[in-house]
């Protein structure tokens, strides 16, 4: 190379100390080496010198001692710490501790960012730089790309006629430019702020400037969280008006955030919505709170108030390892406010705090309740309040006659502004064996004693609803006992695995009944079908309790398929020795022979799921309940159907129910789709709701636009129909536009 020089092929160095003499020490000789070993440790400190050590490899090193210039070329690699710096020529002034690449030059640094170039100059343990032309690509896969480049202190890199996108250039397509791109004088991306940093900035579709900013910046992909205004939302609405809402997420704190969300209305003025989240070391918790003076009154709605507003909160905390507590909000000062605004969709509100331990099977619970309906029917005064209900369950550890033994309490304290209150105390105890036979019967049995004590106030004589019951205490005592005998058959055909499983279950109690001076407040929702049919009490609470004599009888069958597919189907009955006068006849279950219950599901693979449940009437074979769900997905189709028919008996309403849904998407190719989705009221003869709309995406770039009608009516919420814009610039955020027309 040069005077005195020495020269290798295919070495792999670790520098330490005197970099120039470890990458001369495999070619030259021992004595030319020992010449020179006190003249390149009396020189100049370098910074590669004083970080520690450099892993270089090239295909062939030169040393020139006079211009103590190290030259490596051909696939060189320079590891230096996290940063890796990769050309086909590299030089380093050991004077200068200048590094000099040439040829296909990469530099990774610590952070994943990976900086292309044809030529750099490197000085700083490689931190700092100047480049002519510089392409970078960030940790995100989005580019960033400039002239006359500065880097500095390897924190600062700036650009001149800088751009940026996240898109890639579809040159197969006969493209020159990204879907969309920032251009800009200047661009600085600062590593220690994790912001980019635009100058005189345009933003240009297809190489289209659209939108000109003086300043604008962007956190860098490495950042989680910084404070900052989020892409505003806008929308137009007959009720509000003209919509715009400008986000600010504020980064208080590691363990904090605040997001601040007003939305301005030409209509109805500013409803301001703002989000506050923590996390504790025992736990996290956040509230989203909202408010408005609304500038108009509707009488004889819930719109008629000065104020409306909302409060949302959950959260959770650990005590210890076994107990926990949390809570949840939902309150908001009237019925209609959520959907009015578009804040929510909710019908109900559900306020919570509660406390849990639990040690394995034994386990402890403490709840209070505050409901709060939002439907016309609904009525504050009536709507209850739990304060406590207290859950505890123990199991004994050793056997007891072969099987298992049981203790579960329970305690309940519901009051209301107007109508029945109660307090309960219940305890259970229960035993429980199971055995499986040599010849294959699988055996059960179990038994429970239940006492309960009640004092109630209030309550209504369903004979007489104007006439209250005296206020009283109740005790009542319930045992059970039961066996149930199954035999599971086997039969496999050609990777075909075949299970027919007959079960019958026996179970006596006394046929005391239900007293109806007991209000029934956590067993209103009750449902005969096939996922009940062989429990011992169907009843969802104890407040109401299944008693007599009765037999469930029912198959079970299932196959298995070779690719893991699945299908199943039972049906079933429940007998009494005489009928049960406590329950309606609308349950299916107060006569001596129940209805058929049963079920179907085919799922031949994760891409096709059907599922259909029946109820039908034991005497006429009339269909009272039919739920048919369907979920698939077909090559570039996707589709979900659903239907469900419930006879009169079986509504709250007293009258038949009918409706069917059906939603579907299509994607046309690699990145347009369509979709829409379409729910029918077939008895009332209506459309509840519908959407159709279509969308584009791709690695950069989200867009749909829909069609939406709302039937939906109920006091000051009247049925609409809305078209909605969304854009999303994957990596700069989320733009979203709405407008919205009284439905015809």
């Amino acid at each position: 190379m040069g005077f005195g020089g020495c020269r290798s092929s295919k070495n792999k160095l670790v520098v330490g100390t005197a970099l120039a003499l470890a990458l001369c020490l495999p070619a030259a000789g021992v004595a030319a080496a020992q010449d020179n070993t006190s003249e390149l440790a009396g020189g100049p400190e370098q910074s590669f010198q004083q970080s520690g050590e450099v892993l270089m490899q090239a295909d062939e090193l030169a040393y020139d001692r006079e211009a103590r210039v190290v030259t490596a070329t051909g696939h060189v690699e320079i590891a230096f710490g996290d940063r890796v710096l990769l050309a086909d020529r590299v030089t380093y002034d050991e004077t200068t501790g200048v590094v000099t690449a040439d040829g296909n030059v990469s530099l990774l640094d610590p952070q994943g960012d990976v900086a292309f170039a044809d030529r750099l100059v490197l000085r700083n343990e490689m931190k700092d730089g100047v480049i002519q032309t510089l392409r970078i690509l960030l940790s995100d896969n989005s580019k960033l790309a400039g002239h006359d480049v500065v880097r500095t202190g390897g924190n600062m890199t700036t650009l001149h006629r800088g751009v940026y996108s996240p898109c890639d250039i579809c040159e197969e397509k006969g493209h020159t430019t990204p879907l969309w791109q920032i251009k800009a004088f200047r661009v600085i991306h600062s590593k220690e702020e994790q912001r980019i940093i635009y100058e005189d900035a345009y933003l240009e579709f297809f190489g289209v400037p659209v939108a000109y900013v003086p300043y604008f910046s962007q956190p860098d992909p490495t950042v989680k969280r910084q404070s900052g205004f989020l892409p505003p939302k806008l929308a137009s609405s007959t009720d509000l008006g003209q919509e715009v809402e400008i986000p600010y997420y504020w980064a208080v704190a590691p363990d904090k955030d605040v997001t601040l969300m007003p939305r301005f209305t030409t209509k109805e003025g500013i409803v301001y919505k703002g989000e506050y989240r923590q996390r504790v070391e025992s736990g996290a918790f956040k509230f989203f709170g909202t408010g408005t003076w609304p500038r108009t009154q509707t009488q004889g709605t819930p719109g008629d108030a000065h104020f409306r507003g909302s409060l949302f909160g959950d959260g959770g905390f650990i005590i210890d390892e076994n107990w926990r507590w949390g809570f949840r909000s939902e309150l908001a000062s009237d019925d209609t406010y959520l959907r009015k605004y578009d804040l929510s969709s909710a019908t109900d509100l559900v306020s919570n705090i509660n406390a849990r331990y639990a040690n394995g099977r034994n386990s402890f619970t403490a709840d209070a309740y505050y409901f709060r309906g939002l439907l016309a029917t609904d009525q504050n005064a009536t709507t209850p309040w739990v304060a406590p209900l207290l859950q505890y369950n123990y199991s004994y550890p050793e056997q007891m006659a072969g099987g298992r033994v049981g203790f579960s309490a329970n305690a309940m304290v519901l009051d209301r502004r107007q109508g029945a209150s109660s307090r309960r105390v219940s305890t259970t105890i229960n035993w429980d064996r199971r055995k499986t036979s040599a010849a294959g019967f699988v055996y059960r049995l179990f038994a429970s004693l239940r006492g309960d004590v009640y004092s109630v106030s209030g309550v209504q004589d369903p004979s007489l609803p104007a006439v209250t019951f005296e206020n009283s205490t109740i005790a009542r005592a319930l045992p059970t006992i039961g066996t149930e005998w199954s035999y599971p058959l086997v039969r496999s055909d050609d990777n075909f695995r075949q299970v027919i499983e007959p079960i019958v279950q026996l179970i006596y109690s006394p046929n005391i009944g239900n007293t109806v001076e007991i209000p029934n407040e956590d067993s209103l929702s009750f449902e005969f079908d096939d996922t009940n049919l062989f429990s011992e009490d169907r009843f969802s609470g104890l407040d109401r309790w299944e008693t007599g004599a009765r037999a469930n009888v029912g198959v079970r069958y299932t196959v298995f398929t070779p690719d893991g597919g699945e299908a199943s189907a039972m049906i079933g009955q429940s007998y009494r020795i005489e009928e049960n006068s406590s329950l309606t006849s609308d349950t299916g279950l107060r006569d001596q022979t129940s209805d058929y219950v049963g079920s179907v599901t085919i799922a031949p693979s994760n891409d096709f799921l059907l599922s259909y449940r029946f109820r039908i009437d034991d005497e006429r074979y009339k269909i009272r309940r039919n739920e048919v769900n369907f979920l698939g997905h077909v090559d570039r189709w996707s589709g979900q159907f659903g239907y469900a028919y419930f006879a009169a008996d079986q509504s709250v309403t007293f009258t038949s129910r009918e409706e069917v849904f059906l939603g579907a998407a299509v994607k046309l190719d690699d990145y347009w789709r369509a979709f829409g989705r379409t729910r029918q009221d077939i008895a009332n003869d209506r459309a509840v709701e519908n959407r159709i709309g279509f969308g584009y995406e791709d690695e950069c770039f989200d867009f749909s636009l829909s069609f939406n009608q709302s039937f939906t009516s109920d006091r000051d919420i009247e049925p609409e129909k809305s078209v909605i814009l969304q854009i999303t610039l994957k990596t700069l955020g989320e733009a979203r536009i709405a407008g919205t027309t009284p439905n015809d």
